[in-house]
């Protein structure tokens, strides 16, 4: 379809930093390889462009800041030839692409300090170590006694970070001193086909991604129990199975609220199964998941939006976050009998 030519595979970014890699070892005069995983992993047409430049700049740190020279790596007992990796995966609706080095790590002492020489910390203060890599996102930040030729004139991680903002996406640090680094990149899926299955609750509409689906059942009277400190229980064949209504997850009144006349969806996320409660299943059909606004982005259970055949939008259930959200909010109690709400 037209929009699934909107999604390539991020091998043709991937396969730029090989030669980067080269240049940069040879320019360093530090043995450095370059391994890579994921580089079918799809995203969308437009990111491609954008996400290219932050990709260099942090193998340019890595090369420059991170591996150290094959001398030093063999008196820290290390194989000369540093290892930068870079891997891409689709994860709850996202896409990661993580660069990791078995470099020196981060010098959080030396960060602090200068942290503390630009006021950004207050003299009493004693940050985390995960407060002190924030630092480093800091427009300006350094730590580099000299700019050289590999990491660039001063471009700092603020660049980085604000480029993959632009994009909606969020960037993480960790570092283990004398272990190495690893950069998170955590990018939407701003355009993505899924599979889904239409269920109407109440007048709303839903998508389930079938690859989260066991089966749809129509419940029995009487399969429906409470039982205290786990909420609502229904019987399905020989087991028992966590109910979510999701009229109530999301505050519609006109659904029905007799299990017996709604129907079940079993859905599964890595394993683990539970009951979702829908009026009516519509059918299923291939979508394209859209990015939601502002208002609804950080919506928990719901990992974006579509546009139905006949116009009308539905939002695309997160059955991981719809699970999560089940696990810590408490279900509403249920009246004396245990069938209505």
């Amino acid at each position: 379809t037209a929009m699934s030519m909107r999604m390539v595979p991020i091998k043709h970014t991937f396969q730029k930093m090989i030669r980067l890699v080269r240049d940069l070892s040879r320019k360093s005069g530090k043995a450095v390889q370059l391994s890579m995983s994921g580089e079918e992993t799809e995203i969308d047409r437009n990111m491609v462009d954008a996400i290219h430049d932050p990709l260099v700049h942090m193998i340019r740190n890595s090369v420059d800041h991170g591996i150290e020279s094959p001398e030093i790596r063999q008196q820290r007992g290390k194989p000369p030839v540093g290892t930068i990796q870079l891997r891409a995966y689709h994860k709850g609706g996202h896409v990661i692409i993580e660069i990791q080095d078995d470099g020196g790590g981060l010098d959080l002492e030396k960060i602090l300090n200068k942290a503390r020489e630009r006021g950004l910390v207050r003299p009493e203060e004693t940050p985390s170590s995960h407060e002190i890599y924030q630092f480093i996102f800091h427009p300006g930040f350094s730590t580099a006694e000299q700019v050289t030729d590999v990491s660039g004139r001063g471009v700092g991680m603020d660049v980085v970070k604000k480029a993959i903002e632009r994009l909606r996406g969020r960037i993480e640090l960790f570092s283990q001193q004398g272990l190495g680094c690893t950069m998170v990149i955590k990018l939407p899926l701003t355009l993505a086909i899924i599979d889904g299955m239409i269920v109407r609750v109440g007048t709303e509409r839903y998508i389930i991604p079938t690859m989260n689906i066991r089966e749809t059942f129509q419940p029995e009277e009487g399969s429906v129990s409470t039982v205290h400190g786990r909420g609502e229980l229904i019987r399905v064949r020989d087991r028992l199975l966590p109910l979510m209504r999701l009229h109530r997850v999301f505050g519609i009144p006109t659904a029905r609220v007799r299990p017996w006349e709604a129907l079940g969806i079993v859905a599964d996320n890595e394993g683990e199964c539970w009951c979702l409660l829908v009026d009516q299943v519509l059918g299923k059909q291939e979508v394209v998941i859209k990015s939601l606004g502002e208002g609804l982005k950080h919506s928990p259970g719901v990992s974006g939006g579509a546009i139905l055949g006949d116009g009308r939008v539905a939002l695309i259930l997160d059955v991981a976050g719809l699970l999560s959200m089940a696990q810590w909010k408490e279900q509403e109690p249920s009246e004396s009998s245990p069938e209505v709400p």
